[in-house]
């Protein structure tokens, strides 16, 4: 955020314009699919390490919004998807494991 003649202007981050352009075919309700993507993309990013499904679910999934099932099908896993396509989240086939993205600046390109 930055202060421009006394007020405050959002900045957009990769995240938010990777989120923003995604179209989610889940089913959900995109906005929920959008905020539990960033969730568990935060969180990668926070953690540093490189987690699979059953940890993320384990760290995130609180059954609050979605059951876990849900959670990680329909909501998480589409999402971190795009978003290593998008180069702001790793993608290790082999292992089926998430990372917090190589590239620490994760301002607009």
């Amino acid at each position: 955020m930055i202060n421009v003649d006394g007020e405050a202007l959002e900045i957009p981050t990769a995240l938010d314009a990777a989120l923003a352009w995604w179209k989610p075919l889940t089913g959900l309700d995109p906005a929920v699919t959008r905020a539990q993507t960033r969730r568990a993309a935060e969180y990668l990013a926070t953690t540093g390490e490189r987690l699979g499904r059953t940890k993320l679910i384990d760290a995130l999934a609180d059954g609050s919004t979605l059951n876990a099932a849900t959670w990680w099908g329909r909501a998480v896993d589409p999402g971190l998807r795009q978003l290593a396509d998008a180069e702001l989240v790793e993608y290790h086939t082999v292992a089926d494991i998430f990372g917090g993205s190589a590239k620490k600046d994760h301002s607009p390109r």
